[in-house]
């Protein structure tokens, strides 16, 4: 009986962390995510991006016992609005200028300032209530595509993204393969 109890709980708690992640990429539910997620100090309001080619959104919800949001957003531009908008996010935001370390450990909490990924160059942005990794937000700029990807992540109970002997590089993409859908 002891036995039998045991395994359904095990199967109750695997069954709830692999089934609980979700994907979005309805743009009609961006507004209420970018304010549910507390991204409004750094996902851009849809009227202020520009006159935009295409613009696509994607959302993964992990409602689990340790839950996990992060929001994409990718803008293509013709090549003339997509230099203006580029020359606009360098005063846009403030980057982050040195990695971030957990103050009691030697573990990063952001283990790089920039890194490139899927023919971005992304940069971590940082505000008055960043919390790394806890909530942030990355602006990735490819030149190649003239598009601008925004990344935000709500992730409360995350304590770090890679300990201090590991690739910090390497841990950063992992990340954000977990997290995002950029192709």
């Amino acid at each position: 009986m002891k036995k039998t109890f045991v395994i359904l709980i095990v199967m109750i708690i695997t069954i709830t962390f692999s089934s609980c992640v979700r994907t979005d990429n309805n743009i009609e539910k961006y507004v209420d995510d970018v304010e549910n997620y507390y991204a409004g100090l750094f996902m851009p309001d849809l009227d202020d991006i520009g006159e935009y080619k295409e613009i696509s959104y994607f959302s993964r919800k992990d409602e689990s016992i340790f839950p996990q949001y992060s929001l994409q957003l990718i803008v293509k531009y013709d090549e003339k609005v997509f230099l203006q908008e580029k020359e606009r996010l360098e005063s846009a935001y403030t980057y982050l200028d040195q990695p971030q370390k957990d103050e009691w450990y030697d573990d990063f909490t952001m283990p790089v300032t920039a890194f490139s990924f899927a023919g971005f160059d992304f940069r971590v942005a940082q505000f008055e209530d960043t919390a790394y990794p806890k909530n942030f937000g990355m602006v990735g700029i490819s030149d190649e595509k003239c598009e601008i990807a925004y990344l935000w992540v709500y992730d409360p109970d995350l304590d770090y993204i890679c300990e201090a002997k590991e690739d910090r590089n390497k841990k950063m993409i992992e990340y954000i393969e977990l997290h995002f859908s950029l192709k």
